[in-house]
């Protein structure tokens, strides 16, 4: 079955409005709400062949749809927009960064708690050295203010997965340089399995530290914060670079 243009576009409207509201949404909703020109029975039809292609669930409580980790993955490889931070953000970020220019320990883990507190998300930070690999993380209860996790099993998972700390911090560790996204089951069955993880490396002085990043919900705005951890890392070694009278804005 091909996935067509008007497939594609039925899917990264079903993917944003999920990822907006947590609501499973129906062929007569997306025809509200979007205009694609096609009746809600052409949007059913074709949303009945994405649920077969694997893109949808349909959770039984619901007559709904919601994307499955695979759309997820189409969406970040493929349908998903760049997206742009307001200069309102990047200056909270380069002023909450250069206002904490202290030894490079806690510098990172404000970094971490600051990540945290832009996204809503559990966020943590690794600090490499020749001898060992520091784990920090913030906004542990931050996770549970999103609905999949109201779950008890799932809670209590993500608390087990938080208490094995060195095992955390080795896997995030070995995961590849730049920005990397793993979603659901592309994760390790000991982190989180039904989430997802954004990672970014991060440098200071030209040299390699650790990783930066989330622990959230599949259903995770991934085209915003993908940008706040790319502009934060950058503006991780732009911090430790400054010099007195620098009036470097970007």
């Amino acid at each position: 079955m091909e996935l067509t243009e008007r497939k594609l576009r039925i899917l990264q409207a079903i993917v944003s409005d999920f990822i907006a509201t947590a609501e499973p949404i129906g062929s007569r909703t997306l025809s509200k709400k979007y205009d694609m020109g096609i009746s809600p029975a052409t949007i059913r039809n074709e949303m009945a062949d994405l649920e077969e292609m694997g893109f949808l669930t349909h959770p039984h409580t619901s007559a709904g749809r919601v994307p499955s980790d695979k759309a997820y993955r189409l969406y970040v490889n493929k349908l998903m927009e760049r997206y742009e931070l307001s200069d309102a953000a990047k200056k909270k970020i380069r002023s909450e960064l250069r206002a904490n220019i202290v030894e490079l320990e806690k510098t990172i883990r404000h970094a971490s708690e600051l990540l945290s507190e832009l996204t809503n998300l559990t966020s943590f930070a690794t600090m490499e050295d020749m001898y060992r690999v520091q784990l920090f993380l913030e906004g542990m209860t931050r996770i549970f203010a999103h609905p999949e996790f109201n779950n008890v099993e799932r809670a209590k998972y993500f608390l087990e997965m938080v208490d094995r700390r060195d095992d955390l911090a080795d896997t995030l560790t070995r995961r590849e340089d730049g920005i990397t996204i793993t979603i659901g089951d592309e994760n390790s069955r000991d982190i989180m399995p039904d989430s997802s993880i954004i990672t970014a490396t991060y440098h200071v002085d030209g040299r390699f530290v650790g990783k930066l990043g989330v622990i959230g919900p599949t259903r995770m705005r991934y085209d915003e914060i993908t940008s706040v951890i790319d502009y934060m890392t950058k503006n991780l070694d732009r911090t430790f670079r400054l010099r007195e009278g620098d009036e470097d804005e970007r």
